[in-house]
């Protein structure tokens, strides 16, 4: 159940903090993990807010399923700019569970195994029934840009890492996207 109202019944200064963590996204150029960890970090609060969950694993399953959510993401699509975030960032997809990834073949996984070999295990991912080329739904964007929050803050995520860097970057800038532009954190119920 989500209530978007919920997020302006909360205290102020809570509110504020979530807000005051999104303008601190901002405010570096080109998006970073700072400005990602940010970004998210604000995101979580709404989404907490409005879910009443209080474990991101239930607060991400609520926010996915959520048809007011998938039907904003499916409007946006229709613009060049947010089409053009998610397809750059669903080109990397899916984004492997580092630490399932590190359980099943070794703390140095990655040194080890390319991509390709990668594809082929039992290694979690998301989005987790990915077909590359197709339009990512709600559920799977966000299920992705949550695995690549895990990564980053569970996985040793590095900024001179290329993929790592253009992972963390096409989160952010989708996110920040989707959050401006749905103007979610001013919604309130019907």
């Amino acid at each position: 159940m989500v209530s978007f109202s919920n997020f302006h019944r909360l205290d102020h200064a809570a509110r504020q903090v979530a807000i005051e963590l999104l303008a601190n996204a901002d405010q570096g150029a080109p998006p970073s993990f700072m400005s990602f960890t940010y970004r998210w970090m604000a995101f979580n609060g709404w989404m907490s807010a409005v879910t009443l969950q209080n474990q991101d694993w239930k607060i991400i399953n609520v926010i996915a399923g959520n048809e007011k959510l998938g039907e904003t993401h499916d409007a946006l699509l229709a613009s060049e700019p947010y089409r053009e975030r998610v397809t750059e960032f669903a080109a990397l997809w899916p984004v492997f569970n580092v630490r399932d990834a590190r359980k099943k073949l070794g703390y140095d996984v990655f040194a080890h195994h390319d991509r390709h070999a990668l594809l082929a295990t039992d290694i979690r991912r998301q989005p987790e029934e990915w077909e590359p080329g197709a339009s990512p739904s709600w559920d799977q964007l966000i299920r992705a840009i949550y695995q690549v929050r895990c990564n980053m803050f569970h996985g040793e995520k590095s900024p001179q890492n290329a993929r790592d860097h253009d992972l963390i970057r096409s989160s952010d800038r989708v996110l920040g996207f989707f959050i401006v532009q749905s103007g979610c954190f001013a919604w309130h119920d019907q």
